[in-house]
């Protein structure tokens, strides 16, 4: 496995330098989780249907707030837990996702379990989709985050 540091220093490529902060699957799924889904706790994202292990969310989590991409702040019912969120470099992955999403929808249909309503609204507007959604993360963000 090449080192993060290395892409910069040995060849400077975006793509290379992007896959060192989000390459691998678990961190575009724990984005996807605060994006799209509403999950901000260490416990919810446990359940999470790929069935991440308890060390390797941990150790995304941490990577991910070094890297910028999220956040933490102390839950409002207990200073044990946290609330994790995305900060503008993850939110502007919306839409790397949408992307990734609308390819999916072209070449793997088959596979594809998409709520009905969201399906419809990545067809017709994949726009909207996204304006809807960075809206409810500003609503989350004031609610929980002010």
């Amino acid at each position: 496995m090449v080192a993060k540091t290395e892409h910069k220093r040995r060849t400077g490529c975006p793509v290379a330098c992007s896959l060192d902060v989000i390459g691998d699957h678990w961190t575009l799924l724990i984005i996807r989780n605060l994006m799209f889904s509403g999950v901000h706790e260490y416990k919810d994202m446990l359940k999470s249907e790929e069935l991440i292990s308890s060390s390797l969310l941990s150790a995304r989590l941490k990577e991910m707030e070094e890297n910028g991409l999220i956040g933490s702040v102390p839950h409002p019912e207990s200073r044990r837990r946290k609330l994790y969120y995305l900060k503008p470099m993850g939110k502007d992955l919306i839409y790397v996702m949408v992307d990734m999403v609308l390819w999916s929808m072209k070449y793997l249909t088959e596979f594809l379990v998409i709520p009905k309503e969201k399906m419809e609204l990545l067809q017709n507007s994949p726009d909207e989709f996204i304006k809807i959604t960075l809206e409810q993360i500003e609503a989350w963000e004031k609610a929980h985050l002010t």
